[in-house]
């Protein structure tokens, strides 16, 4: 899920941080606007649409905790990721300054984040899913479906929010939302690359016999 220059400086890479600031906008402003029980569903979706509608410019992390296992997992460069990370952030609290004025639907009169279990193995189905796509092990064209279901479904198990710059737009900003879900990316994009490293190699059998091109004897 990722697709910037090689230059964190060049303007690529700065193309791919408004995206990801503008999609990350839009994901937490669905997260602080849309009650539950519908919250997860509008998350979800949100994600899902914009894995389709920004992807190809920046991967369409949305998440802090995204961005920091694909780093740790050697999937995406660091300097991007810094640049990443802060446009994530941006966006969140752009949504929060939004809603906060009334431009766009209304803030909840309180968020709550999930404990620390909810968070770490409701973040980890996304983390994995997310892994998988990059590793090619998802058909590009049901990413977005993989990623933003792997997000709803991480919710509703959770009850959690799974994203650390929407936590700090809700204020939860030493919750679990904010450290689990960041350890989990660790965790859980590791834990893969060892899986996709020690996946057996594909068996080619030799013993079928070689189709016969039909003509070639006739010389």
């Amino acid at each position: 899920m990722s697709d910037a220059s090689d230059n964190p400086l060049g303007s690529q890479a700065f193309r791919s941080a408004l995206a990801e600031l503008l999609g990350t906008f839009f994901l937490a402003l669905a997260a602080l606007t849309i009650a539950a029980p519908l919250t997860p569903f509008a998350v979800g979706l949100t994600l899902l649409v914009f894995v389709y509608a920004v992807g190809s410019l920046s991967g369409s992390h949305l998440n802090p905790a995204v961005t920091v296992g694909l780093v740790v997992s050697r999937r995406f460069p660091p300097a991007h990721g810094l640049l990443y990370l802060v446009a994530q952030v941006a966006g969140a609290l752009l949504a929060r300054l939004v809603a906060g004025a009334g431009l766009v639907g209304e803030l909840g009169h309180s968020y709550q984040a999930g404990t620390f279990t909810a968070e770490f193995v409701g973040f980890g189905i996304l983390m994995v899913t997310v892994a998988a796509t990059t590793e090619k092990q998802v058909a590009k064209a049901g990413s977005g479906i993989a990623v933003g279901g792997a997000l709803l479904a991480g919710l509703l198990v959770s009850h959690g929010v799974l994203n650390p710059a929407v936590a700090l737009a809700m204020g939860l900003v030493t919750s679990p939302a904010v450290w689990a879900t960041l350890l989990s990316a660790v965790v859980f994009s590791l834990l893969f690359s060892v899986i996709e490293r020690t996946k057996p190699a594909e068996v080619h059998d030799d013993s079928a016999p070689t189709p016969k091109i039909q003509g070639a004897d006739s010389e």
